[in-house]
């Protein structure tokens, strides 16, 4: 027996879904900025009060750079914790520098929104399958509901080396994640394809 066509789809794109958490991105390059520089060597720091959270997310990103033919370097790699530390600025410089990075790429924990969305109700046809030949039919109506979901906002800021000015910076909405894991790979990806698609990476 042949699985039905929709039902391929429907389960391929269930898998899909269970790969990344979907993420929403804005970006933009500040106005003062010419000419738009192209980074290849990327240091990544995530400024995250949870170590499990800031290796994943870096580690993310430094997985979706290099997709994208960008080197990365990574800051849980070389500088340690990221915390509660007051020469946090001077060993990440000297890192940079170490690493022989041209850009830095900060990624910072904004918010956190808890929404209600309506579902709605619906008609549910089911059988009823006796000892007869035939089946008998029922419609009953699932009223809707309101579930509770949860957005969570990034912001990603990148600098070139020497400048403590920003030259591009986005923010990302993370939709409803359901693990640490496809948080930061959702985030990472679609922010990745963004700096790409905007011009700073590469040559």
């Amino acid at each position: 027996m042949r699985t039905p066509r929709f039902v391929l789809l429907v389960l391929f794109a269930a898998l899909l879904s269970a790969c990344a958490t979907p993420t929403e991105v804005t970006s933009g390059w500040h106005a003062k900025v010419e000419p738009k520089p192209h980074f290849q060597r990327l240091f990544v720091i995530a400024l995250l009060s949870d170590d499990d959270a800031r290796v994943a997310v870096e580690d993310a990103l430094g997985k979706a750079l290099s997709g994208q033919g960008v080197q990365a370097v990574l800051a849980h790699q070389k500088i340690g914790d990221v915390s509660g530390s007051d020469d946090l600025r001077a060993r990440a410089e000297q890192a940079v520098k170490a690493a022989g990075a041209d850009g830095v790429l900060v990624a910072s924990f904004l918010k956190a929104d808890v929404r209600a969305d309506y579902v709605p109700g619906h008609l549910a046809r089911g059988s009823d399958f006796g000892s007869s030949v035939g089946a008998s039919y029922d419609t009953v109506y699932q009223p809707g509901y309101y579930v509770e979901n949860q957005d969570y906002y990034m912001q990603s800021t990148l600098y070139r080396v020497g400048s403590d000015a920003a030259v591009w910076q986005a923010q990302s909405r993370l939709i409803n994640p359901t693990s640490l894991k496809k948080a930061a790979r959702g985030y990472a990806g679609d922010l990745a394809d963004r700096l790409r698609k905007d011009g700073a990476l590469g040559k």
